[in-house]
């Protein structure tokens, strides 16, 4: 099935009929779609680490990064396994339950031997209503003997394998102490999509020494990889990481929110048309540590000025796909 996000919904309001524009393809229309009914999407944290804070590479991590604040559930001690988290999260819903997807989020979820893996995600797979996994995890946490786990998995269920990215643009990721390199994301990118695993790329706006035409380049690179999907964060700065030490410093700015809704429409039409896209922004709160932008505490209010600059820009998913040189 070819998706497109040219196509217009035609909607009933206070007694007659209004056209509501398709700016992009989303994640959750496609699931919908695919199985009938929403599906619902529970976190879950495995208790896996990652090498950029154990000391593999590195013991500060990423200078933006504290699951704390990105991951809900990492702010929970990992007092049971993740199926229990995810039974007890599902009784909470009292029934209320079709499809389930459990996302095993916080650190890298990929980063442990295979019998670490099977003991982590079997259970979850085993759980009634589950149709698969989504498991977050880094470019450069897989072994050959991951790949075809993986492979092996993903001929039995629905797998979706997130990985963070947030910039195609090496001289980025060093400056954020990521510890890998685009290169790395292309190799496990393509990888996994031979055995057609479904791939989603996590990506951030507004990150420092990056112009816009950085950003759409970011794009036009995943737009060339047979990546599956793209979740789209802007940059916010935690009380913690090293960036919060640079803002105060006034090393680092950080995006308001129309400069970040004009990027973010830039950043889509520059994607394939046919790449789901999973998240427009993110969202935290000043209890979790939260510095700025604050917009990004208020998600509903932002969501409605970037939605309400996508119907003034008519911003069309793809639109800028394979538009001119690709360059860099």
């Amino acid at each position: 099935m070819v998706h497109r996000v040219t196509d217009y919904l035609l909607f009933y309001f206070q007694g007659g009929f209004g056209v509501l524009m398709i700016h992009y393809l989303s994640y959750r229309s496609v699931v919908k779609s695919r199985y009938g009914q929403p599906v619902l999407k529970v976190p879950v944290n495995a208790g896996f680490s990652c090498p950029n804070r154990d000391g593999t590479k590195s013991a500060e991590g990423c200078r933006f990064c504290d699951n704390r604040s990105f991951s809900p559930v990492a702010l929970r001690q990992v007092e049971s396994p993740a199926a229990e988290q995810l039974r007890t999260a599902l009784a909470r819903r009292r029934g209320r339950n079709g499809p389930v997807l459990p996302y095993l989020q916080p650190f890298s979820n990929t980063y442990g031997t295979i019998e670490e893996l099977k003991k982590r995600y079997e259970p979850l797979l085993a759980v009634p209503g589950v149709i698969g996994l989504a498991i977050g995890t880094r470019p450069d946490c897989f072994t050959e003997e991951t790949y075809r786990y993986l492979a092996e998995l993903a001929r039995r269920t629905c797998l979706s394998i997130e990985l963070g990215l947030q910039s195609a643009h090496d001289a980025t990721l060093a400056l954020c102490n990521r510890g890998h390199t685009f290169a790395d994301f292309i190799a496990a990118v393509t990888r996994l999509s031979s055995d057609t695993i479904e791939t989603v790329a996590h990506v951030m706006l507004g990150l420092p020494g990056e112009t816009g035409e950085i950003m759409m380049r970011t794009a036009d690179r995943l737009a060339a990889l047979p990546c599956t999907g793209v979740k789209i964060h802007q940059l916010m700065v935690i009380e913690g990481t090293e960036f919060a030490t640079w803002y105060r410093e006034g090393r680092l700015a950080v995006l308001d929110l129309d400069e970040y809704a004009e990027l973010l429409c830039g950043f889509l039409s520059h994607l394939r048309p046919d790449q789901q896209i999973h998240r427009i922004m993110a969202d935290s709160t000043t209890a979790n540590g939260l510095i700025a932008p604050l917009w990004s505490a208020d998600k509903p209010g932002s969501l409605r000025v970037i939605h309400r600059y996508m119907d003034e820009h008519a911003t069309r998913q793809g639109s800028q796909y394979g538009v001119g040189r690709l360059n860099g």
